[in-house]
């Protein structure tokens, strides 16, 4: 049963309140609440900043209620995405961008998403062939769009947000691969990622069997890859091998298949890690480290 907003708006005056005792009631109450109360505590900081009333901590008070409530539901919302039959990709990436956008538009980011994939549907027709399709892809993401690599800020967080990557047009090699295979996926043109060691990059699935028609027994089912960091550049098997020999890695069959997009995910927090690792962000790599529970359990 929702709660009345009169109720709320009281609870929300007791944060003021001195004694740390009831401020921690309060503060489990609206925690318990959830998004209900978002709206209502938001309204509260805009009239505290309008009136100046900010003091002994009060703002700092709302604000750790509101993040935590926010936390909860990024965690919520995972959760439910990992339990699902779809795990969509996309609204994976959204979730994952709540943490530090938690206002982010999700129709914004779709709508965004759609004009890019429309804008490669007038270009393709049935007769072209697998690298034709690519090349459209690139010419229309890179050279139309705009989409670049990110090199100097490369492990920056925002890079991995793909709500920061459509509005800045640069991204890392995972994201801007999410954002290259979304829209492959919209068009049904199967393109997967392919989660490489300390790289990420997209392989074009071999969906009619046709190495196997000429006679090319690759168990790998993958007609060549691409490098969405490079704009798109082309390259086969023989490159991956070469680059995990450059690694002393072993030339591991998952080295050269499309991942689960659970596996992206894990990437993308692992990133995240890092980039919230580097700049001393401690609170973040925690909250970061919660969300790859849910996912590892």
């Amino acid at each position: 049963m929702k709660t009345d907003t009169s109720q709320i708006t009281a609870l929300i005056r007791l944060v003021e309140d001195p004694d740390p005792n009831v401020y921690g009631h309060v503060k489990d109450r609206l925690v318990q609440l959830g998004t209900e109360v978002v709206p209502t505590i938001e309204n509260t900081l805009d009239q505290w900043s309008q009136q100046l009333r900010f003091n002994d901590g009060h703002e700092d008070r709302l604000q750790t209620i509101l993040k935590e409530i926010q936390f909860n539901e990024v965690k919520h919302d995972l959760l439910k995405w990992r339990e699902s039959s779809t795990r969509d990709l996309l609204k994976g990436s959204i979730i994952i961008s709540r943490f530090q956008f938690p206002d982010i538009d999700e129709k914004k980011v779709d709508r965004e998403l759609e004009a890019i994939k429309q804008k490669v549907w007038l270009e393709i027709n049935e007769e072209n062939t697998a690298f034709e399709i690519v090349k459209i892809f690139n010419h229309v993401i890179f050279d139309i769009c705009g989409f670049q690599s990110s090199k100097s800020d490369f492990y920056a967080a925002e890079n991995s947000y793909i709500n920061q990557v459509i509005s800045s047009k640069k991204g890392n090699p995972l994201s801007l691969s999410i954002l290259y295979s979304v829209i492959a996926q919209r068009l049904q043109i199967p393109i997967y990622g392919v989660n490489l060691p300390n790289h990420f990059v997209l392989g074009f699935v071999d969906e009619f069997q046709t190495l196997k028609m000429l006679g090319m027994h690759d168990d790998r089912n993958i007609l060549f890859y691409i490098n969405p960091f490079s704009k798109g550049r082309i390259f086969d098997h023989n490159e991956i091998e070469n680059y995990l020999r450059s690694l002393n890695l072993p030339l591991q069959k998952n080295y050269f298949e499309p991942c689960s997009n659970t596996d992206i995910l894990k990437r993308m927090l692992t990133n995240l890690t890092y980039a919230y690792q580097k700049n001393g962000e401690v609170e973040k790599v925690d909250g970061i480290k919660e969300l790859q529970l849910i996912l590892e359990s």
